[in-house]
């Protein structure tokens, strides 16, 4: 019960906190509408599909991801530029369970950000939502939020105990946003390296999305994704734990958090 009151106080503060900074601000509300009209402007002489995927969903997407992975894992060099990670790390509570809260407090405001690109979209360019399995959108929409948090635990596991958190931290948004196909189709992006993608939760989130809205013709294929998409967020939530355990040890011994 402890650990819930944690998470609780840690999200209700690290919402405050982060609505208080004007970049948030503007990531939260200006940057889905500026992202959602340009998306507008490309896709705007096509059909109603990629108009769908790609400036209603693939907007909507953008906008959850930044706000949950980009900001949380910013949160651990705020707390380390402003000497709170050390505290953090020294409090009652587990450095992780209070991460958790950081993450999830960062999460209410990735769904309002999704929510005000979906409202932008539809009022401003009058083009109907039909989504053909409305329970099964639901159902991967939440599947999908809860594998943004273990990305964001991830990230901020290994971030943590890196000297390079603010380059990784800015490098590392619109990769995600084209090896996903979140902005376009990932067929076009080189063999190569497409294999990356297949590494990565929003891959799937984006593919099972569509597929609920379009209407699912391959129900085995669906099916594989939605494992494959449960699956890889198991994974990263493992790696997110040895992360921490790793931080709590490093800590430990060289009694230097707020220099890893």
């Amino acid at each position: 019960m402890n650990s819930f009151k944690v998470i609780a106080s840690s999200s209700l503060l690290q919402m405050k906190q982060s609505i208080s900074r004007s970049m948030f601000r503007f990531c939260v509300i200006v940057q889905p509408i500026m992202t959602a009209f340009i998306m507008f402007m490309v896709y705007k002489d096509r059909g109603y599909e990629d108009y769908v995927a790609y400036v209603m969903l693939g907007t909507a997407i953008s906008s959850l991801w930044g706000t949950i992975s980009y900001s949380s894992a910013g949160d651990i060099e705020r707390e380390r530029y402003m000497g709170a990670l050390q505290v953090i790390f020294t409090a009652p509570a587990r450095f992780r369970t209070i991460m958790l809260g950081k993450v999830l407090g960062n999460t209410v405001w990735g769904i309002v950000s999704m929510i005000i690109s979906f409202v932008f979209v539809l009022l401003a360019f009058s083009v109907p939502l039909i989504i053909k399995h409305p329970v099964l959108f639901i159902i991967i929409s939440l599947i999908g939020i809860i594998s943004f948090i273990a990305v964001a635990m991830m990230l901020s596991a290994m971030l943590a105990i890196s000297r390079s958190t603010r380059v990784l931290m800015n490098i590392m948004e619109y990769p995600i946003l084209i090896l996903c196909g979140i902005m376009f189709p990932i067929e076009i992006i080189p063999v190569y390296i497409r294999w990356i993608s297949y590494l990565l939760s929003p891959t799937f989130v984006v593919k099972l999305l569509r597929m609920c809205v379009f209407g699912i013709e391959d129900w085995s294929l669906f099916y594989n994704l939605s494992l494959t998409l449960i699956v890889v967020t198991i994974v990263y939530i493992g790696i997110s734990i040895i992360g921490y355990r790793m931080i709590d040890t490093k800590a430990r011994i060289n009694a230097s958090l707020e220099v890893h």
